[in-house]
């Protein structure tokens, strides 16, 4: 993420300069006369003060030394040893804090005074930067303190009575991450406090580090809060949780993630997996066409034939809360056999690629399962495969129920080790939405909707643009399918102006896997919008008349849909052309421009293009990626969607 000043900004557009000059010259008068009464003051100072400033500065090196101390310590999950740094780092940091009031009446002194204050606060910051990093350290050392018998523990050795009484120590946590919540909000305030311009190098050096890790500590808490609620209850603390699993393969993508072509019942016990059973989607849902029948989202009858819905078709929704209860409700009609579900939990593959590269290569049928040949091994097996191993057709998918089981339980043997390594996989493919959970109970559902970990369209009012598309009879296309986005906002008199384009490339030939991508795409946009012109939008493959925009109202958002066909080598473009609600060129005439766009769960990270043209000059910039200001009031910017995005533009 770039952020780029002000100053340089004005420096590379001449045309800005001009109304500084006079200024700058009424400056440089009388610079030489501020420069000597500094020098006076500075000497004078220094013969009264050098010792107590150089005492100041070796206490917040011993500070700063305990605290690089300490990091190594939690990093090696040695939380004991952590809270004793952490204190020697507070301690100085007090010392170093008390010693300096005597500077403190210094803050009356123009440009003297800006460099007092900004060390007072970086002090500030660092107590309580301290003291809520050593609340958390003594969370992590009650929370471990049931499996401190050696370094090689993993979740597999533990004790039922361990495993509860960890997820209850978890689950316990809240209080104590709050407290040392507040003590980082406390630093926050100070970090913000100080100024940004006018520093000294040293202390300009000093400051950058903080301005960047407190907010992301802050930010980091508040997930640790939630995180405590949400993980012991999903692991089935208190009590057994029975879950939906649903397997949505991203290379066959559809709004919440891909097809889903298997299906399971996943049942957890404080956090001991006590059974797991998958199956082939269609050994579910071909019996009920018996007695069920019902009529599908017309799009899948139009451009994939199907003529009854059936949970393999359940996620037509791009909104997972919606999606789950869907998929519920379909399991509950085709005669599932388990009565009582607690709620859904959906993964991709690449969630199952990334727990690879933790347990290694896994060994099942003779074959050899790397995280860089996993789905392709496994898509080829359940596709091509088990035909030549005589294998039933209604049966071909049970290697993914013994991968399945041997991964979970190669992950449960990690040693304690690598449990920071994998929740930071559990963390990434979340934020990534290869991992989707949607539970029955409201307050833990509150929680994971928060941290939006539950796949949902969320209700802003700011911009908002999200693209979801559905794979229609291509096969497993969706790898060698390239997508780019460019969103351009420009202002038209009163009004805010979006110019989509979305840009398929397929890279792919004809093959058992990969043909002609095949799409219903559908584009979400702030309530209100208005479309005003299109193209790009197709009848079907093959087809050159011009097709149509369907128009909806739904989730709180306006959505536009058409179907869209790239042949293989060729490229296709869809443009929509939109007038957004009056209420986001309010918000421009009131300084602000806010954007949030969400990926589609199961989706590579597509690239992003922006363009905004506000005629007002952009003077804080951040969630745009890098970015260059091409004139004094046009922002051009190129990042990667990897995760929901939100960009804020401050405007003068």
């Amino acid at each position: 993420m770039s952020k780029r000043p002000l100053n340089n900004f004005v420096r590379s557009h001449p045309s800005l300069k001009q109304g500084s000059r006079l200024a700058w010259k009424r400056i440089a008068r009388n610079a030489g006369i501020i420069l000597g009464v500094i020098i006076i003051i500075g000497g004078a100072l220094g013969a009264i003060y050098w010792k107590p400033a150089q005492e100041v500065m070796r206490q917040g090196n011993v500070a700063k030394e305990a605290f690089f101390k300490a990091q190594d310590q939690l990093i090696a999950q040695d939380f004991s040893a952590a809270q004793i740094s952490l204190d020697e780092a507070i301690a100085s940091f007090e010392s170093a804090q008390s010693g300096f009031k005597k500077f403190t009446w210094l803050k009356i002194i123009p440009w003297v005074g800006t460099q007092v204050n900004a060390v007072d606060k970086l002090m500030s910051a660092g107590v309580s930067t301290g003291r809520s990093i050593r609340d958390v350290a003594a969370v992590g050392s009650s929370i471990v303190a049931p499996i401190t018998k050696n370094d090689e523990v993993s979740l597999a050795t533990l004790t039922e009575a361990e495993t509860h009484q960890l997820l209850k120590n978890i689950y316990e946590a809240k209080p104590k991450l709050e407290e040392a919540k507040k003590s980082i909000d406390e630093a926050v305030v100070s970090v913000d406090d100080i100024p940004t311009k006018g520093l000294l190098p040293q202390i300009r050096e000093a400051t950058a580090p903080l301005k960047e890790k407190v907010p992301q500590l802050q930010e980091g808490l508040d997930v640790a809060i939630s995180a405590s609620q949400i993980l012991p209850a999903v692991a089935g603390y208190p009590e057994q949780k029975t879950y939906l699993f649903l397997l949505q393969n991203n290379s066959e993508m559809r709004p919440t993630g891909g097809f889903i072509g298997t299906y399971g019942i996943l049942k957890i016990k404080d956090g001991d997996i006590t059974s797991f059973k998958t199956d082939n989607i269609y050994n579910l849902d071909k019996p009920s066409d018996a007695w069920l029948s019902v009529e599908p989202p017309w799009q899948l009858t139009r451009y994939n034939a199907a003529y009854e819905w059936f949970l393999r078709d359940a996620n037509w929704s791009p909104d997972f809360p919606t999606t789950a209860k869907q998929a519920l409700w379909f399991y509950e009609q085709e005669r599932g056999p388990e009565k009582q579900i607690d709620g859904v939990i959906a993964v991709t593959p690449s969630f199952i690629q990334s727990l690879l590269t933790l347990t290694g290569a896994i060994k099942v049928n003779g074959l050899t399962f790397t995280s860089e040949n996993f789905i392709d091994t496994l898509q080829y097996e359940v596709e091509q495969g088990f035909l030549k191993q005589d294998i039933p057709e209604s049966e071909r998918k049970e290697i993914i129920g013994t991968l399945s089981k041997i991964i979970l339980d190669d992950v449960l043997a990690l040693p304690k080790s690598k449990w920071p390594d994998l929740w930071t996989v559990i963390q990434n493919d979340i934020a990534q939405k290869q991992l989707l959970v949607n539970v029955n109970d409201e307050y833990t559902q509150s929680l994971i909707l928060k941290e939006n970990w539950g796949g949902e369209i969320q209700k802003v009012d700011h911009d908002y643009l999200a693209i979801f598309d559905a794979n229609l009879a291509s096969l497993k296309s969706d790898p060698v399918v390239k997508r780019t986005v460019d969103y351009r906002i420009s202002r038209d008199g009163d009004k805010v102006i979006a110019d989509l384009y979305y840009t398929y490339v397929n890279e792919g030939t004809i093959t058992w896997k990969t043909t002609r991508y095949r799409t219903y795409v559908r584009v979400y946009t702030p309530a209100g919008s208005e479309l005003m012109e299109f193209d790009g939008a197709m009848i079907d493959c093959k087809i050159d008349d011009k097709g149509s925009i369907e128009t909806t109202q739904e989730l709180d958002k306006t959505a536009f849909g058409t179907f869209v066909c790239t042949e293989p080598g060729e490229t296709k473009t869809l443009h929509l052309k939109y007038r957004l609600p009056d209420r986001i060129a309010d918000q421009i005439d009131d300084n602000e421009y806010v954007l949030l766009m969400q990926k589609q769960p199961g989706a590579a990270a597509h690239v992003v293009k922006f363009d905004f043209d506000f005629n007002r000059q952009p003077i804080f910039i951040t969630g745009v990626g890098t970015y260059s200001l091409e004139t004094d009031h046009t922002l051009s910017s190129v990042s990667s969607l990897s995760q929901d995005q939100k960009a804020v533009i401050k405007l003068k």
